[in-house]
């Protein structure tokens, strides 16, 4: 059974990838206007380590991911309104399990908070004025 850690990382390449790869037919219409954006994420007033950053258009058409290190990332995404998702896990102290007989895994949670993922309410609209973005994360 697939841990955590795993559904989270398929969903974020699914989110990412799957739109990547309609999007490259090679022929047809050009793909949509992309920006550079570069910006800073911090939870409870600390930059947030490690974690992970999607944008997805409104309409589901489009997304991008970055990687957000030392609360810093930086992304070419889709012009238009959209949606943004972050997730970070960390370990729980003093909980393991084991994947393989005698191997010892450190058990991973989420930790953000389901309004900034999963059931995300933050928005960004990326247009070209739009250089630095600044997400400030509560517990």
């Amino acid at each position: 059974m697939p841990g955590v850690r795993q559904v989270l990382t398929r969903s974020l390449l699914f989110a990412v990838g799957v739109p990547w790869i309609v999007g490259c037919g090679g022929g047809g219409k050009p793909g949509p206007r992309m920006y550079h954006i570069a910006g800073t994420v911090s939870y409870a007033g600390e930059p947030l380590k490690e974690a992970d950053l999607t944008v997805r258009s409104v309409d589901g058409k489009h997304a991008a991911g970055a990687k957000i290190s030392n609360g810093k990332f930086q992304l070419d995404a889709p012009v238009g309104m959209t949606i943004v998702e972050i997730t970070s896990m960390r370990e729980v102290p003093g909980e393991f399990r084991e994947d393989n007989p005698g191997e010892r895994v450190a058990v991973k949670e989420q930790f953000i908070p389901a309004k900034y993922n999963s059931e995300s309410t933050l928005k960004l609209e990326i247009k070209p004025d739009v250089k630095d973005a600044k997400f400030e994360l509560t517990p």
